[in-house]
């Protein structure tokens, strides 16, 4: 994954989540998958805290159907905030890769 697949991944998390750039910020010399995933384990966490809600809203607008997070959260052992922020993070880089292939 490169980095401006990483760059366009940011972008759609910050739209889909309604966030300003300081609230989901990498630095171009440690944007990594790893680093972006940190950023939105931190991010799901507080949500799944604070304000479950909106993490519901944010999930069906990111298209992760309700039916496949409960599958995953019941049958693996892995941290919630963990295992949402893995499937975000799958879903809006199929999305970029989607938007690259019929870009060409």
């Amino acid at each position: 994954m490169n980095t401006e697949d990483l760059q366009t991944g940011i972008s759609l998390i910050r739209k889909d989540f309604n966030l300003d750039e300081s609230e989901l910020l990498i630095n171009e010399a440690e944007l990594s998958h790893e680093a972006l995933l940190k950023k939105l384990i931190h991010i799901v966490s507080f949500l799944l805290e604070k304000d479950f809600g909106k993490l519901l809203q944010v999930l069906y607008r990111i298209d992760i159907p309700e039916d496949k997070l409960k599958a995953a959260l019941a049958a693996d052992q892995t941290e919630p905030a963990l295992l949402i922020s893995q499937m975000i993070l799958d879903r809006e880089m199929q999305k970029v890769e989607t938007r690259k292939r019929y870009r060409s």
